[in-house]
């Protein structure tokens, strides 16, 4: 909409802080393409709206740590509530938690992915209504993609804000990778890294933690990248039934434990493995990563059951990889 102030002409637009979008709140800004006085049609400039994959809770609203009650109303100094402002209770604990709003962990970390000299792009957001909180971005940098020779894929990198209010998980940075043919995510413990930290008093200064465990983030994403990528290319061999058992009893066990994926989960992964048709190690690991990235609601069990499924066939192609025979002897055909 198009507004008038002493000759000049502004739009409303939505206000955006470091390129993120928190609310709908509204600034006024100068349109300098029009002439004063020059009469058109109303326009409002919109961003679109991020969607939250885990929930219908706003991710950055008012978040307090209170104090809480007897039933005689009376102040209880031993436990405290985590309150959202739409009156989610998210945890009950104790005065040593440290209580870490999303917003202020984002504003943090996008000042540090500014100076990264890194393009960063926003991918997804997951928000559960439990409080579980992931914001995720991908590298829009070709100085970090790295292909996959064996296999003929592209691999970039992905950079995951974590947090949480009711004591799931640490808060702090991970960075992981990414296919980019499908944008599948593909989180790993052995060749992700990062900087998490607890809600505990002790880390005050997590601020500064962030700052300092992110400030050789390029340099770190491109070691880790080479080695995921070399990783990844032992998983270009073909695979059969006996290999899918093995894999299932070794690699990715039946379970609902920490590192096991369960059979709903796994039957769903080979389901897309047999429609793509690529029936490699490496096509087994795609199936599996875009069944759990790209599932129209997320919950925590979708990036916690990527990692298994990922670190898994990485083990499989590791343990069972035939490097190419090369005879020290033979001689170059085109040598002189």
């Amino acid at each position: 909409m198009y507004y008038e102030v002493n000759n000049l002409h502004f739009i409303i637009k939505n206000k955006q802080e470091n390129n993120m979008q928190y609310n709908n709140a509204l600034e006024v800004v100068p349109n300098w393409s029009l002439e004063p006085n020059q009469v058109t049609e109303s326009e409002v400039v919109t961003e679109p709206v991020i969607k939250n994959w885990g929930g219908n809770k706003d991710p950055f609203m008012k978040i307090e740590k209170v104090e809480n009650k007897w039933p005689d109303g009376t102040i209880n100094p031993m436990t405290y509530s985590i309150l959202g402002e739409d009156g989610t209770q998210f945890k009950d604990t104790t005065s040593k938690y440290l209580l870490v709003s999303n917003k202020d962990l984002v504003d943090v970390v996008t000042e540090v992915m500014v100076n990264s000299m890194i393009d960063w792009k926003h991918e997804k957001r997951f928000f559960s209504n439990k409080g579980d909180f992931r914001d995720i971005y991908y590298a829009n940098d070709t100085g970090l993609e790295k292909s996959v020779s064996e296999v003929g894929d592209l691999i970039g990198m992905v950079l995951e804000i974590t947090n949480s209010y009711n004591g799931n998980s640490r808060a702090g940075i991970q960075v992981y990778f990414q296919r980019l043919a499908c944008l599948n995510g593909m989180t790993s413990k052995v060749y992700g890294f990062g900087h998490t930290f607890t809600h505990t008093a002790q880390n005050i200064n997590w601020e500064e933690q962030i700052i300092q465990a992110t400030s050789l983030l390029r340099n770190q994403s491109e070691h880790r990248l080479g080695r995921f990528v070399e990783a990844c290319g032992k998983l270009q061999k073909p695979i059969d039934n006996t290999e899918i058992k093995l894999i299932r009893e070794k690699y990715i066990p039946k379970g609902t434990g920490s590192n096991q994926l369960p059979g709903t989960q796994f039957g769903q992964l080979m389901d897309k493995y047999y429609e793509d048709g690529d029936f490699t190690a490496w096509g087994l690991l795609n199936a599996g990563t875009n069944v759990l990235w790209h599932a129209d609601k997320l919950t925590n069990a979708n990036f916690s059951n990527n990692t298994i499924v990922v670190d898994g066939l990485l083990q499989y192609g590791k343990d069972t990889y035939d490097a190419p025979f090369v005879d020290p002897n033979q001689t170059d055909m085109f040598q002189s």
